[in-house]
Parts: structure tokens; sequence; C-alpha cells
């Protein structure tokens, strides 16, 4: 359903119905009791928690999302997102 509407928003722009560019981003997240054993420690933020990786097209519409540990490398989920 997501991958409909974003189709139909794109065509709505006049953009073309697939995207030719990618934006991928990532965010850490402080852990919850929920999180468990998924917590990793991101040094950089020197959070405690999750990081989120998304991939978005350049309107802003998600294409790709993955959770995972803090300590886990932005650039090793290049691969997934894509």
């Amino acid at each position: 359903m997501a991958h409909d509407l974003r189709k139909l928003l794109r065509f709505l722009s006049g953009k073309k119905l697939e995207p030719s560019a990618v934006i991928l981003d990532g965010r850490t997240l402080q852990s919850t009791p929920e999180s468990g054993a998924r917590a990793g420690y991101d040094g950089h933020k020197r959070k405690k928690g999750s990081k989120v990786h998304v991939a978005v097209d350049t309107l802003g519409h998600l294409l790709a999302l993955k959770v995972t540990a803090a300590n886990e490398q932005e650039r090793a989920q290049v691969g997934d997102l894509c």
C-alpha cells in the first residue's frame, strides 16, 4: 500500500514513478526496557539504544527502514537498505 501511495504521489508531483536517487540516514534512539538485548552503545552519540536506518526518495517518501543495535555501523546497512 505504501509503495503504491509513493508512486501516486510521485506521479502527481510530475516525477518518474521510480526514484533515481536515494537519501540514506540513521538515527540513534535511547533504549527502553523493551529493547532488551537489541540495545547497543553508540560511542559517537554516547547513547545506549537502537539505531534506525532509513532510505527515502528525494521527496522524502519512505523506501526502506531497518532497526539495529546502536553499535552497528551505518555504512554496513547500505546494502540492506538499497
